[in-house]
């Protein structure tokens, strides 16, 4: 059998939503795929050190997180960056202006933090815990991989990001971080030796939408935004619906 590299997004595509919580038969799936003698890896937008937990849970040692923007390659994290700074306070600087609540991430650890109380109406319950801390200054920072905005999609026409790339996943919250997905990956397949016609890519949202058309099989989940789908190589069916294990049966992977 030809070995494969797969490349996994996380929410949606390998767990139900962004519960971080996999279905039975991908799990299994994952566990059949190493027997056989396949790479797994993941290639999320999320940070580091929250993709890194859930690495260790399911038995990834190498993945791109961050939107492209960080390498873990054996279980050792070997690059990592982080949002333009002056381009995130500047924008910080507008939300304070015009009134709008906002939170960040300046360390990679699993938490926002904010001196706008009001944003903790509208934090995501599933995402990253929220703190408040008034004397929080923003301006001080030399670092940030993320920042959100307090808005629904309407208001968001409204706000100036300038050059910052922007995804959002709920209603309530904007999120300024990396789309470069294709990007990490292909450092990694480098780092690797990867031969770009072995690589297998499998997405669900508007973030994946930069790892398809890059020469890799790419492959959309049955819940997967339109857009996506309409690019994918193969089209299987829901995270929820045995998607990726129906998919990797049907290629013969497992």
């Amino acid at each position: 059998m030809q070995k494969k590299y797969f490349f996994f997004d996380i929410d949606g595509t390998l767990s139900l939503g962004q519960t971080m919580v996999m279905p039975e038969s991908a799990v299994r799936c994952l566990e059949q795929l190493r027997a056989n003698g396949h790479f797994t890896a993941l290639a999320t937008g999320r940070l580091q050190a929250s993709a890194a937990g859930f690495a260790a849970q399911h038995g990834f040692t190498d993945f791109v997180a961050d939107g492209g923007y960080s390498l873990t390659v054996g279980g050792k994290l070997v690059e990592m960056k982080g949002l333009p700074v002056a381009e995130c306070i500047a924008l910080i600087d507008r939300l304070e202006a015009a009134g709008i609540p906002w939170a960040v991430t300046p360390v990679n650890e699993r938490i926002c933090v904010t001196s706008d109380k009001r944003y903790l109406d509208f934090a995501p319950p599933a995402y990253f815990p929220t703190r408040y801390d008034p004397t929080f200054d923003y301006r001080t920072l030399d670092v940030l991989y993320k920042v959100n905005i307090a808005c629904t999609a309407e208001q968001e026409r409204d706000i100036d990001c300038g050059t910052l790339p922007t995804v959002r996943y709920n209603r309530d919250v904007l999120l300024v971080e990396p789309t470069e997905k294709q990007n990490g990956i292909r450092r990694m397949i480098e780092r690797l030796g990867i031969p770009n016609e072995d690589v297998v890519i499998f997405g669900d949202g508007t973030n994946d939408v930069c790892m398809f058309g890059q020469g890799w099989f790419s492959i959309a989940m049955g819940n997967a935004r339109d857009a996506l789908k309409r690019m994918a190589d193969y089209v299987t069916d829901p995270v929820d619906q045995d998607g990726l294990w129906n998919a990797c049966a049907h290629f013969g992977w497992i």
